[in-house]
Formats: C-alpha cells, structure tokens, sequence
C-alpha cells in the first residue's frame, strides 16, 4: 500500500481521536455546540489532507476499467435503491432474530449534534461520505482485495467500517459496507458508492425531521408488529 494511504489512515484516526483534546478547548462556544463545530472542522481539514495525498494519482490509473458516464449514473441510481432495500433487510435480521434495539445510538447523537449545530449536517450528507468512502473503499478494501480476493477485502472493510460507527448495529452497518464495495468494485467508480453513502445519510437526516419522524416511528411499529407475527407463526 502507498506511503500517502497510509498518511491518509492515520489522519482519520487522528481526526476520529482529536475531540478528547480540542473540545474542552473550545471554551468560547457555547457547550452544545462543541462537539459539532470540531466535527465539522476536523472532518473538512482531514479531507482537504486526503485530497492533497491524492493529487498524484490523477491520471495514473487510466488503465482500469471503468464504467462510462450513463452506467455510472445508472450504477448511482442502483446503488441507492440496493443501499436502501439492504439497510431496512438488515435492520429487521437485527432486531427480529438478534434483540438490537430499534433505533440506532449513533444516529441519534448526531442528529442531537444536527440539532445544536445545523451545520454538521453537511458533513453528515456530503464530507462524511467522501471521507470514508476513500478510507474504507477506496484504501482499505482495494489494499486487501487486491492482495486477497472481493470477500475478504470486503468483509475486513465492511467489519471496520461498522466498528468505526461506535454502535451495536453491527449487522445493519456492515451489510451497508459490504453493498458499497460491491457498488465499487462493480463500477471503479468511487462516486457511485459516495452517492449512495451521501443518499443514505441524507435519508436518515430527513427522517429525522419532528414531523417526518412521527410518521415513521409509527410505521416502524407497525412492521415490527408484522415481522413478530410472522416469526411466531
């Protein structure tokens, strides 16, 4: 793996890790606010850093097979729907069959930082995404898959990836990792798995808008209603 992956790895470990130190610094911000305005700084800093590290592969890599534009763009679209239709099958294999809890503690916290910072939302939708479609997709799983083979590269990524989440849905996150190193290896196209990634996000975003939310919830309940009788008949 290239000297510059690696300085992209440790960036975002760095980036994940720097909030013990930087949040109590920022005294100058209310203390709600804390936590958002460094994700958003630190997020946008080490992506800016993940970009210069790769300026030098452009045009280096011609040789791939890529999908063209109208399959990339169809690919785009596939892969939403694929992502979405896997996150609600996952879901249910994870609450039905295993007692997960319903709702999801990382999503929850950063819609509370959402909240106290409207801001973070764009890297909840956009820098997000990008960030760690090029660490999980892009470095991780192309570095094993092409020593190895797809699965093991996908699977190690995939496991990482849901690990990186800090939450106990690790079936939902890693089925969502594994549809994305299909989505990339399938097209050679990082932008099609980070419009998926970004699409997920936004939906989540939106569910959690007060009044959408209420709907949902109530629709939740009544799926779960339906899955529990099925299982016990």
């Amino acid at each position: 793996m290239p000297k510059r992956y690696w300085w992209i790895l440790v960036s975002y470990i760095l980036c994940q890790l720097s909030g013990f130190v930087a949040i109590p610094l920022l005294t100058f911000l209310p203390p709600d606010q804390r936590q958002g305005f460094w994700i958003t700084v630190s997020f946008l800093l080490t992506l800016s850093m993940a970009f210069m590290l790769l300026l030098p592969e452009r045009g280096s890599d011609r040789h791939v097979k890529r999908t063209g534009f109208t399959s990339t763009v169809k690919w785009s679209f596939y892969g939403i729907a694929l992502i979405y239709l896997t996150q609600i099958a996952a879901s249910i294999i994870d609450v039905a069959l295993f007692g997960a809890p319903e709702k999801s503690e990382n999503t929850e916290q950063v819609m509370e930082l959402a909240n106290a910072t409207p801001y973070v939302m764009f890297v909840i939708v956009l820098v997000g995404p990008i960030l760690e479609e090029i660490i999980f997709r892009k470095i991780i799983f192309g570095a094993i898959a092409q020593k190895t083979n797809f699965w093991i590269g996908a699977l190690i990524s995939s496991l990482l990836f849901a690990f990186a989440h800090f939450d106990g849905h690790l079936i939902i996150y890693t089925s969502i990792g594994l549809v994305l190193c299909y989505l990339y290896s399938k097209t050679k196209r990082l932008i099609v798995s980070i419009t998926a990634h970004a699409a997920m996000n936004a939906l989540v975003v939106i569910r959690f808008l007060p009044a959408i939310q209420k709907m949902i919830e109530e629709q939740e309940r009544q799926n779960l209603s339906l899955i529990t009788w099925l299982f016990n008949h």
